[in-house]
This record gives structure tokens, C-alpha cells and sequence, in this order.
């Protein structure tokens, strides 16, 4: 008898301990991403080089949940981003900088996060443009951040469920300034309606970069030089971009457009810098899934700044990816930019010519026009 009422105690504990490792999880992932690069002019002349992230970003990560009973999880995600080719932490060093947060998630109420975070508008709207292609296909020097060059540290953000088709979501990052509430704080709002092959969104970000140094919740976008003080000098003022998105799917193509209006507003005198600037930005694109291997993907992205200084970018890029495993993406691209106007130095006291550049993959060109070529390879696990 008591041989007995061991045995049903110990089937009891092992059913009970696989019941709660069936309930909880935690995954492992990443994407690595290498590619040989030539770009006919970066400012000096010609270049050969690798280089990593062309087609998707360097990262790896954890993530996990938790079944808390009730339809109520508790779920994290700790991403790191790095430089393949000399394997430094990317994001100013950071060892989570793609994105460190934990919260809890509902079916039925959505999901609450803490922590360092994407934006609603690339949770919502980026996943609807061209940028998928590759960072070719995006802003030059990605004034609007639709290559996600932005990461929001100390952010609160809510992600609804789907209701027929509909979400939205709402980001509030904390600047964590005494006696100044706004002082750092980044706020952000998106919604995407999906119907069939018809997808639309709009979003918007709001981020304030007023403390020494620019610091604030928000990360700098000071890719190259399309952006006001992209290198030597830190920006201290307000970035806000607004953006609509739309895409349809039909058989095997696809097609995208969005317009985007970007504005850096500078709170203090940086010289030829003295004043707002705008960024407008239109773009389309045509998909098609030749077979179910390969890709193919032609667009074409109009920027026009004005304020201080005005410049005009026409650019256009096309890509092929070829999946050889659900796992593994061999991938081309090609990209062309033609810039006139002007644009500011790096330390935004000067007024000089603008240079073209494709996507935000590397410096400025020394002339109006940017030629670049990629050959590549994308593993994910």
C-alpha cells in the first residue's frame, strides 16, 4: 500500500513538472548576414570591402514566455546586435541594444512591455514598405527611420490584439528627469489595417534629444551625411516623423508605397544648423516571387530636404534573393542615388554640397552621384 502511494506521488510530480516546462519557454535566435560590398565613391574614392547587415540586421537573442494561468503570459526578448566583421556590440556598445524589455500578454487585452524597444511605426508601418528588400531600397542616411536606426530606451509600450484586421500601438518612454518630465521623452503611435492582400498604416515618433550631449530616450540617426550633424557633433533638439504606408499582394507580386515627412528641429545654435528641417519622402516598389525560391524586387525612393539647407535625392535599387533553405538566403542588390543641392557639414556650421548615398550603408559619396553593388549570404537560426 505505501509502495503504492509512492508511486502515484511520484507520477503526480513528474506530470506536474512537465506540465509547467510545457507552459514555460525559452528560445534562442539570431540572423547573421555577410556580404562583399563595392561602392564606386564613399567620400574619397572607390571601395571593396565586407560588410554585414545588407539585407537583414546581426543580431541574436532570448526570448521566452510564461503561461501565468487565465489566457495572462509573462514574456521577455533580449537582443544583441553586433558588427560581423569585427565582432564588436553595435548600438553604442550596448549588450542588448536591439532590445531588452519583459512585460506581460494577453489574447484577450493585448500586450504590455518595459524596457528598451522598437517604435510602434516599425512594429507596424516598416513591415509594409520596401525596406524588407534591403536597406538599399530606404531614407538615404534614413531621415525617417524607416530602417529602424532608432531604439527607445526606457519605453512603456502597448500592442493590442488584432480586431478583424486592426491593431494599434502606443509607446511612452520615460526621460527620467528631475523636475522636467518631458525633458528625453520619446512618444510614438501606429495602427495597421490588414484585409486580404491590402495592407495600410500610419504611425508617428516623437523623440526629444534636449540634454547634454543629446541624450535622451531616443537614438541618434547620424548614418551619413543626409541628416543634420551626422558625425562629429552631438544632436540636441527634437526629431518627429510622421508616416503612412500601404501594400497589396495579388498572385505573385507585390506592391508597396509610403510617404514620410521627417523634421529636426535643433534647440540649440549649431551655426548653418539654425533652424527646422524637413524631410519629405515618397517611394514605391514592385515584388515578385519568380518561384518559390526566388525574389525579385525593382523601387524607386524620392527625398527632398529644405530648412536651412535643401537637397533632393533620387533613388533607385533592385535585389535579388534566392532562399536555399527555409534557413539560408543568398542575396544581390544593386543601388543608384543622384543628390543635388545642399546639405550641411558634419558639425552642421557649414552649408556644402550634398553627396549621394544609397540607403543609409555607408558614407555619403564626394559627388552628386553613389553607385553601390552587393553580393551577400543570410543564415537565421
Amino acid at each position: 500500500m505505501k509502495s503504492s502511494s509512492y508511486g502515484i506521488l511520484a507520477i503526480t510530480v513528474i506530470a506536474a513538472s512537465s506540465n509547467a516546462m510545457a507552459q514555460s519557454s525559452v528560445t534562442l535566435y539570431g540572423t547573421i548576414d555577410e556580404a562583399v560590398a563595392y561602392y564606386n565613391n564613399t567620400g574619397q574614392g572607390s571601395v571593396l570591402q565586407l560588410q554585414g547587415a545588407d539585407l537583414a540586421s546581426n543580431k541574436w537573442g532570448l526570448k521566452g514566455v510564461e503561461d501565468l494561468g487565465g489566457g495572462l503570459k509573462t514574456v521577455f526578448d533580449l537582443e544583441n546586435g553586433f558588427d560581423i566583421n569585427t565582432g564588436v556590440m553595435n548600438q553604442g556598445g550596448r549588450e542588448f541594444g536591439h532590445q531588452a524589455y519583459v512585460g506581460f500578454s494577453s489574447d484577450h487585452l493585448g500586450t504590455l512591455t518595459l524596457g528598451r524597444q522598437y517604435d510602434p511605426t516599425v512594429d507596424l508601418v516598416q513591415g509594409i514598405t520596401a525596406d524588407g528588400y534591403g536597406p538599399a531600397f530606404t531614407t538615404p542616411g534614413d531621415a525617417d527611420n524607416n530602417d529602424n536606426s532608432i531604439r527607445v530606451s526606457n519605453a512603456i509600450k502597448y500592442a493590442s490584439p488584432t480586431y478583424a484586421g486592426f491593431q494599434y500601438e502606443l509607446l511612452y518612454a520615460l526621460g527620467g528627469v528631475a523636475g522636467n518630465t518631458s525633458s528625453g521623452q520619446t512618444c510614438s503611435a501606429a495602427a495597421l489595417y490588414t484585409n486580404g492582400g491590402l495592407s495600410l498604416a500610419a504611425g508617428y515618433l516623437f523623440a526629444k534629444n534636449d540634454q547634454a550631449g543629446g541624450i535622451g530616450t531616443a537614438d541618434p540617426i547620424q548614418n551619413n551625411s543626409v541628416t543634420p550633424l551626422y558625425d562629429a557633433a552631438a544632436f540636441v533638439g527634437s526629431r518627429q516623423i510622421a508616416q503612412v504606408a500601404a501594400q497589396y499582394v495579388i498572385s505573385a507580386f507585390t506592391v508597396n508605397a509610403r510617404y514620410s515627412n521627417a523634421q529636426y528641429k535643433p534647440y540649440i545654435d549649431f551655426g548653418a544648423f539654425d533652424r527646422t528641417e524637413h524631410f519629405n519622402i515618397g517611394a514605391a516598389s514592385l515584388g515578385y516571387q519568380a518561384t518559390p525560391a526566388e525574389l525579385l524586387a525593382i523601387g524607386y525612393t524620392y527625398t527632398k530636404s529644405n530648412g536651412a539647407s535643401s537637397a533632393t535625392y533620387h533613388s533607385v535599387a533592385a535585389s535579388s534573393q534566392y532562399s536555399l533553405s527555409k534557413r539560408t538566403t543568398l542575396y544581390a542588390t544593386a543601388g543608384y542615388t543622384h543628390a543635388s543641392g545642399t546639405t550641411f557639414s558634419s558639425d552642421g556650421t557649414e552649408i556644402v554640397p550634398a553627396g549621394g548615398a544609397v540607403g543609409d550603408l555607408t558614407s555619403a559619396s564626394g559627388t552628386p552621384s553613389q553607385v553601390a553593388v552587393m553580393i551577400g549570404l543570410v543564415h537565421k537560426f
